[in-house]
């Protein structure tokens, strides 16, 4: 989004897509994010990562993406004191806010991120060493996501302004310019058949 994808900060090999870290989802002039549109209300989007954040400043995962103000992001970082952990973060109208989540992974291990959008709602999920994904206890509003509330008012302001439509995709933050990158092994997006993911 907003710059080509080129070696500078994406590059493929077999097994894996590697992303250098860029700006933050408000950021408008260098993201590091690839994502594809959602194309329909109920879907699923996953991806296994590899990352070894240094500090808070580094961020790398999964988000559902409508602009700068609209979103809402699963990712692996840093604690404090440089442990590996998964949080999450949304903003709804340029509004930001940090959710109650901060799971302690293991270093150097791969993680799955999860994303289930099921019309109005959107869960987050995550797996490590094999095990399959386990929910958050997030229920969030994929209404933000979405231009079809473009004409809605919202606490006497326009809820969602754009038109790039919803999509899932994959971030890297690199917040203080360390250089750091993720690995992704895959991105799996599948749209529910029978109207359930």
């Amino acid at each position: 989004m907003r710059r080509p994808a080129g070696p500078d900060w994406v590059e493929s090999a077999p097994g894996r897509l590697r992303i250098r870290g860029g700006q933050s989802p408000a950021g408008r002039r260098t993201p590091s994010l690839v994502a594809r549109r959602v194309t329909a209300r109920r879907c699923t989007f996953e991806t296994q990562v590899s990352f070894a954040p240094r500090t808070p400043d580094h961020l790398a995962g999964l988000t559902a993406y409508y602009n700068t103000r609209n979103w809402h992001y699963l990712y692996v970082t840093a604690s404090d004191d440089g442990n590996p952990q998964l949080s999450a973060l949304s903003c709804s109208a340029g509004h930001l806010v940090a959710h109650p989540v901060a799971v302690p992974l293991a270093a150097g291990h791969p993680v799955v991120l999860h994303a289930e959008l099921d019309g109005p709602l959107l869960h987050f999920a995550y797996g490590a060493g094999g095990d399959r994904p386990r929910a958050l206890p997030l229920e969030l509003d994929a209404t933000v996501l979405s231009d079809e509330h473009a004409d809605e008012f919202h606490e006497g302001q326009l809820r969602v302004l754009g038109f790039t439509g919803a999509m899932l995709g994959l971030w890297v933050q690199d917040l203080d310019g360390a250089g750091v990158h993720a690995d992704f092994a895959y991105a799996v997006y599948r749209v529910a058949e029978d109207g359930r993911p």
